[in-house]
């Protein structure tokens, strides 16, 4: 099994950042999304605006910067398994890494999908995120297959990845199952919904 990765060491104040996003979170899920400002994150979590700028761009980058890490880290797994046996089970294992890296880098990584259902301010900006982490999924497939990423077999096999990622996540917010009840979950049902999706294309 590898190791998920922690913050990278290259980053300043990492142990700091973690706690800003833990009192922001935290505040946000007490008090809702629209209602808290930057100066009441920073109340919350004992610094002042410009260390809070310091470690997030904006107020949404609490949110979203934790799972951009996520989407950084199915990439860099996917680019590790060019050469790796089986297009879909590659996926499915740097899905299940890059998620298993993201929920034990953070306390609240789940948390923050509470807020997207509680949010549209929030769900707005949730489609550029997605789209990111799935066009990562269908340009691996592509380089595979020797097709175009927008071709429908990359898509297609992006979209129910997607679909099964974001199911999970819902299913999380209505049981609370622990960490490792979560990932067993997703590697289970990615194999199969990719069992489903393998006669797409030999190459698969």
């Amino acid at each position: 099994m590898q190791t998920p990765p922690r913050r990278s060491p290259g980053r300043p104040f990492a142990a700091n950042r973690d706690a800003v996003e833990r009192a922001a979170l935290t505040l946000m899920l007490r008090e809702g999304y629209e209602q808290v400002s930057v100066d009441d994150i920073a109340r919350e979590a004992g610094i002042g605006r410009t260390t809070f700028f310091r470690y997030f761009k904006s107020k949404p980058g609490v949110v979203w910067s934790a799972f951009d890490d996520t989407i950084s880290w199915l990439a860099e797994n996917l680019t590790e398994k060019q050469e790796y046996p089986g297009v879909l089970d590659a996926i499915r294992e740097s899905i299940v890494f890059s998620t298993r890296s993201a929920i034990y880098n953070s306390d609240v990584w789940l948390e923050r999908f509470r807020l997207l259902d509680s949010s549209a301010e929030l769900r707005a900006e949730a489609y550029d995120h997605w789209e990111r982490w799935a066009s990562t999924i269908a340009a691996f497939v592509g380089a595979r297959t020797g097709l175009s990423p927008r071709d429908a077999i990359p898509m297609a096999i992006a979209g129910a990845a997607r679909g099964m990622f974001l199911s999970e996540l819902r299913n999380w917010l209505n049981t609370d199952d622990d960490r490792e009840d979560i990932l067993n979950r997703l590697d289970h049902n990615l194999k199969t919904v990719f069992a489903a999706l393998s006669g797409l294309s030999a190459e698969l």
